[in-house]
This record gives C-alpha cells, sequence and structure tokens, in this order.
C-alpha cells in the first residue's frame, strides 16, 4: 500500500482572501477548473471565491458582474458582436480566436477591492481586455494567471498547432483572411504587450507542455511562471461498478465499450475526430477485433445529426449536464479515447483516470503529464491512426484491465487530488504575498530515490534539510524498504514535502514517480548515498546567475568508506553543450539542476543510464546554461551502474550513438579507452 505524507508547509501563511475571476460559471474545461479549484482550496480553509462575467442562467445573481436585465443583456451583446467581428476578419478554419473588441473595467469593483491575491483564468468573450487587464494594476495587489489556453500569449488565437510566430511578435496571422505584418493579430499582440508591461503577474501552466509554450514565448516567458496541474472532485469522480454503470445507461453488459468526448463533424479539426474513426476502422480490419463485441459511446455531440458515420455501433447521448452521469459513463467504459491534437490539460482524460477508467490518447499537450504511458493508458504517436488503434487493441487485449484501471485511478489521487492541488496553489499564493518575491527565488525540487539503504539514506535526508536556501520541495521515492530505511524516512517526515513507500520497476521507474510529483521550478536528483557539497550550496548555484534554464559544477567522489576520492575524472566542461559528453559523462546527475519543464520522462528501454539520455535532450532544449564553476555535490561510488558495468557500458554507447552518430562514437571510444588507461596508470583507480 503506497504511504504519503505532506509537509504542512503548505498552510497558509495569514488570513488572505483569494478572488478568481472567468467569464462563465462552468461552461468550457476553464470554467469547471476554476470552481473546483475554488471548492478545493475552500476545503482547506482558504478564503476564496469565484467572480464571472456572464451566467446563462438568469437566477444566478452572487458574484456575476453582469446583474440585472440590462446588464445581462449588454454582455450577450458583446458576446454576440465579438462572433460577428470574428465571422468578417477570420479565415473559415476550425481555429478558435479571439478579437477583444468588447470588455469591462472592474478594477474598481468592491469584490477585487477586498482581494488579497486576484486570480485570472480565462477572461475572453467580451470580459477583460488587454486595457482592462492593465487597470488591473492601479490596485496593487499580486495577480496570477492561469493560462488554460494559448491566448494570452498569442495575437488572438487559443490554438496554436505548428505556428510559432509567439516565440517572435504575432503578425501574417495565417488563420486571418487578410494577414500581414501589421494585421489584426499583431495589433492584439502589441496590445497585449503595452498591457503586459503596466501589470505584473505570475503564470500558472496547468501542463509541463504549457509551461514549456509560456517560457518560449514573447509576451509572457519573462514573468515567473509555475507549473501546477488542475484538480477536480475525486469523491464524484470516483470507480463505480461496471455492470449497474451500464445498467443505468440501458448499455450492453458484454460489450468492450468505448467512451469518447464531443463529436461536432468529421471536419472538425482540434478535436481529431478523423483519426478517432479510422482507429475504429483499423481496430476491425487490420487488429481483428471482432465487430460485434464493440460498442462506442459518445457525450458532448451538440446535434445528433451533425455527427460522423463510426465503423461501430455507436451511442450518442449529447451534452450531459451532470456530473453523477459523466461519472456512470467513464465507469461504464472500458477505455477513454481522446484524439485531441492539442489539448492543455483536459479534463475529460482526467476524469476517466479519477473513474478508473484508462486513456488512449496522442502524445500532445498535457496528455503525457497525465497518462503513464503502458500504466494507465496508451500514448500514441502524434497523428497516427494506426498507433491510436494499437492503443486501443491493448486495452483490449490486456490480461488485467482491473489493474489497469486501479493504477488510473491512483495516479489521479497521487497528482491532481483536490487536496495536492490546493496546497500547491496555497504555497504559490505564500510566494506572491512575500515581499521578497520579486527577486529570483525558484523552488528546486530534490528528488531521492532509495531501496533497503539504511546505512546511507539519513546522511542523504540530512544533508537536503540542511540546506539554507529555504525553497526546497523535497520528495523521497522508496522501493517498498524492508531494512529500516522506512523508519528513518518516517522520522523526518515532517522536514520532507512527500514520500512514497511502494514496490517499483527499477531505478528509472522511482525517479519517473518523482519526476511525475515534482512542482519546482528546478529538479535535482540527489539518491541515497549521495549529498550536497555543504550546507550552502543550492543558494550558491542560484545565485550564479538569475533564470537559466540549466546550472552545473563540480562533483568530488566518495569511497565506500566515505573517504574523499576527489574530483570525478571527467572534469564539468567549461561550457556545457550538446556535445560535452562525446567523451563521457562529464556532469553527474547529482550535480545539475534543470528546469522541470526541459525534462522529460526517463526511457524505460534503458536500466542503468537512462539519466544520460535524459540529460543529453534537456542540454539540446536549453537556452541559457550555468557554469557556477564550484564544487556542488558528492557522490558515493559503487551504484547500480558500477554493479552491472558491462551492460551500463552497452546503455551508454548506445545512447551516445543515438545523440552522436555511431562512427563519431567508435572514434570518441578509442579516445575514451586511451584517456582511462592513461588516468589509471597514474592514479590507480578510475573515478568514474
Amino acid at each position: 500500500m503506497p504511504l504519503r505524507i505532506v509537509c504542512p508547509r503548505f498552510c497558509i501563511l495569514a488570513p488572505v482572501k483569494i478572488v478568481h475571476l472567468n467569464t462563465y460559471k462552468e461552461n468550457g474545461g476553464a470554467g469547471r477548473a476554476c470552481q473546483r479549484l475554488n471548492k478545493a482550496l475552500r476545503e482547506e480553509g482558504v478564503d476564496s471565491e469565484v467572480w464571472i462575467n456572464f451566467s446563462f442562467n438568469s437566477g444566478d445573481t452572487e458574484r456575476v458582474f453582469s446583474r440585472g436585465l440590462f446588464g445581462r443583456a449588454v454582455t450577450a451583446f458583446g458576446i454576440i458582436f465579438e462572433r460577428i467581428v470574428a465571422s468578417f476578419l477570420r479565415k473559415k478554419v476550425p481555429v478558435p480566436f479571439s478579437f477583444p473588441v468588447w470588455g469591462r473595467d472592474i478594477s474598481r469593483h468592491p469584490a477585487l477591492a477586498g482581494a488579497d491575491v486576484i486570480h485570472i483564468h480565462w477572461i475572453n468573450h467580451g470580459f477583460l481586455r488587454p486595457k482592462d487587464l492593465a487597470a488591473l494594476a492601479e490596485l496593487g495587489k499580486p495577480v496570477i494567471w492561469t493560462f488554460h489556453d494559448s491566448n494570452a500569449f498569442t495575437g488572438g488565437c487559443h490554438v496554436r498547432y505548428t505556428c510559432d510566430h509567439f516565440e517572435r511578435e504575432c503578425g501574417n496571422c495565417p488563420v486571418l483572411k487578410n494577414p500581414g505584418a501589421g494585421d489584426w493579430s499583431h495589433k492584439i499582440w502589441k496590445a497585449k504587450e503595452q498591457a503586459y508591461r503596466r501589470l505584473g503577474y505570475t503564470v500558472i501552466a496547468p501542463s509541463r507542455w504549457m509551461e514549456s509554450s509560456v517560457r518560449r514565448s514573447k509576451l509572457a516567458g519573462l514573468h515567473h511562471v509555475y507549473n501546477i496541474p488542475n484538480t477536480l472532485d475525486t469523491q464524484t469522480f470516483r470507480p463505480l461498478p461496471k455492470g449497474p454503470s451500464r445498467k443505468a445507461l440501458g448499455l450492453p453488459e458484454d460489450k468492450f465499450i468505448i467512451l469518447s468526448g464531443f463529436m461536432p463533424s468529421r471536419n472538425d479539426l482540434h478535436k481529431g475526430t478523423p483519426y478517432l474513426l479510422e482507429a475504429l476502422g483499423l481496430i476491425i480490419s487490420k487488429y481483428g477485433v471482432p465487430r460485434e463485441e464493440v460498442a462506442l459511446l459518445v457525450f458532448g455531440n451538440r446535434d445528433a445529426k451533425n455527427v460522423p458515420e463510426f465503423p461501430v455501433a455507436a451511442t450518442f447521448l449529447g451534452t450531459i449536464a451532470g456530473d453523477d452521469k459523466l461519472t456512470l459513463c467513464y465507469s461504464a467504459a472500458d477505455v477513454f479515447v481522446t484524439p485531441s491534437l492539442e489539448d492543455n490539460l483536459p479534463n475529460t482524460v482526467m476524469e476517466s483516470l479519477s473513474c478508473g477508467t484508462p486513456v488512449v490518447a496522442f502524445t500532445t499537450g498535457g496528455i503525457p503529464d497525465m497518462v503513464d504511458h503502458l500504466q494507465s493508458g496508451f500514448l500514441a504517436e502524434y497523428r497516427s491512426a494506426d498507433d491510436l488503434a494499437q492503443g486501443i487493441q491493448w486495452v483490449y487485449n490486456h490480461h488485467d484491465r482491473q489493474k489497469l484501471g486501479e493504477q488510473a485511478r491512483s495516479t489521479v489521487m497521487q497528482r491532481f487530488s483536490e487536496k495536492v492541488i490546493a496546497r500547491q496553489h496555497i504555497s504559490l499564493y505564500n510566494r506572491v504575498l512575500d515581499p521578497g518575491f520579486a527577486d529570483f527565488q525558484p523552488v528546486l525540487t530534490v528528488i531521492t530515490v532509495v531501496y533497503n539503504d539504511v546505512r546511507h539514506i539519513e546522511r542523504t535526508i540530512r544533508s537536503v534539510t540542511g540546506q539554507t536556501w529555504k525553497n526546497i520541495e523535497y520528495l523521497v521515492i522508496d522501493g517498498g524498504s524492508t531494512d529500516g530505511t522506512l523508519e528513518i524516512i518516517k522520522r523526518y517526515a515532517g522536514r520532507i514535502t512527500g514520500w512514497v513507500s511502494e514496490p517499483d520497476q527499477g531505478i528509472y521507474d522511482a525517479m519517473n514517480k518523482g519526476l511525475r510529483m515534482a512542482t519546482g521550478d528546478y529538479v535535482l536528483f540527489m539518491n541515497s548515498g549521495d549529498e550536497f557539497y555543504s550546507p550552502a550550496t543550492v543558494r550558491q548555484v542560484f545565485s550564479a546567475s538569475p533564470d537559466a534554464d540549466i546550472y552545473y559544477g563540480e562533483t568530488e567522489m566518495l569511497g565506500p568508506d566515505l573517504a574523499n576520492l576527489g574530483r570525478r575524472r571527467h572534469a564539468s566542461p567549461e561550457k556545457l553543450a550538446h556535445g560535452s559528453f562525446k567523451y563521457g559523462m562529464s556532469v553527474s546527475h547529482q550535480a545539475i539542476y534543470i528546469r522541470r519543464a526541459l525534462l522529460q520522462p526517463f526511457d524505460a528501454a534503458y536500466q542503468l543510464s537512462a539519466d544520460i539520455d535524459s540529460i543529453l535532450h534537456a542540454i539540446k532544449r536549453a537556452g541559457k546554461i550555468v557554469n557556477t564553476r564550484r564544487y556542488v555535490a558528492k557522490y558515493l561510488v559503487g551504484g547500480m551502474s558500477k554493479k552491472k558495468h558491462r551492460q551500463s557500458l552497452k546503455e551508454r554507447f548506445g545512447i551516445f550513438s543515438k545523440h552522436y552518430g555511431l562512427l563519431p562514437n567508435l572514434f570518441n571510444h578509442a579516445v575514451i579507452a586511451t584517456k582511462l588507461a592513461w588516468y589509471y596508470l597514474v592514479h590507480r583507480r578510475t573515478n568514474d
């Protein structure tokens, strides 16, 4: 049974009031995410409330800016007017694009006057224009903005696909009828730029994909950016017995039921419907799944007449208003398939996992943050209907679907439950309310992986918890130790942010667990037996230069008896680049601090050297890399890569060949062998 303890540092520092702003109440993913967060915060004792611009229910009058018949009529007119403007200026392409030609100034509203923190969510459709956002700056209050899509840092589009104009300045927009250097996208982009100069705000990116996009954007890239996922009501979205769920919905109990959501038309680009159609055909024609054993269940279709023809029997439920019925749908299904081509952190994926239903989806957007490939679902190759079909077939043929469902539910409870996400937000609220927040004060996530190492684990824990840098999130991932290690972890539980103790599939499976739990700006792996060079190390690293993508330094080697063996044989390079590892791993993972948005899960194909592959990928994506020019870590020799040295060398050779090419790697290894022989002759040890 996995155990996880969360440190009480996530308590709110003082009584504060959080005011959330969103255009609608629960229409769309952003509205639902906003309401769920508000509920989770209130359950943690935070004074939190949501104010919306417009409610489709005329009976909603509490915390609505548009009140009364006249106020509602004016706002409705503004929403419609924006759509009329869009119809004249935008091409007939399925790419959402907002023209902020209507809005309201709420800076003098009493609700904001009483707020300690203003938390913006989705504010399009005639709510807050750039100039209305700028007016909020006059309040002098901390502003946090959750980017539920890309609109905040583009010239109007909400979905970017392959367009990279946002990295420079928008203009020559492919979505507009009359693109040009000074087109509407450029004008909107410039208006936002001017507004953002006045409005200092902190960005929450619900997915690592969104975080990476924000950091690349010219409009928002210089703001503080934090990756905090959305949450959901895990008590409502919970696993229900499959048989009764199907009976309640009038569905056959002997079919393999595929659930999917919102199918407006065959040509819908954003939701990828054509790929689902093709994949359903392939599971029958190519992968041999009997047609009569499969049924498709679709919710969210607004028009029963405007739906495509599917190659399997399909049931259309239309729009589902209540979460209880939606929970029945997820619980009734064997798999949830979403062919979306670009999504931040889709609620439907999280809801399905929470109900214990595995998910098959493309590897895109924030979906990989939620779905663990071959654990809680299947991540298909982007835009490959064939791979999507293979994912469906994988679930169909899985020998233990119940275990799949349990793993799906566990994923949500560990990463996205109300308490976990609320406390991450509370931690950020505390930070923005701190008078020193404007300085460079990143959060470092330190991850320690351990299994049956009672001799060394306490030394590592004390090294991490003894750092003078206060912004450290410390996670310990234990593989189910039985030698007393777990008792030591529990002894320090009050100083550890979070810990897990459960069997794993190896060191990189454990490191991936830690990476999924991480919420800091940077990540460092300091495994059992390793330690920081001194109590001031983290402070010294971040003092070297602000806001780098990667920081690195030198490592000191420790023998089994903790004797100092000196510097590693591979000295850290003066300038770290992708080619710096061609003669060996010149920076150890204990000595490299990597921005979390740059990290990808460790490749499970490697058992001993996946950290090299991961670091090389991160270096390739990094911009600013800082050499701290100091010792930053002490590394205990004798790990698994030493115990299985031959296998480790074979993996390293394969990784270096992948990154540098086979022939150059052969030459490089000749150089490595020569240098190693000379080093051994001089020092009588290798110090790898």
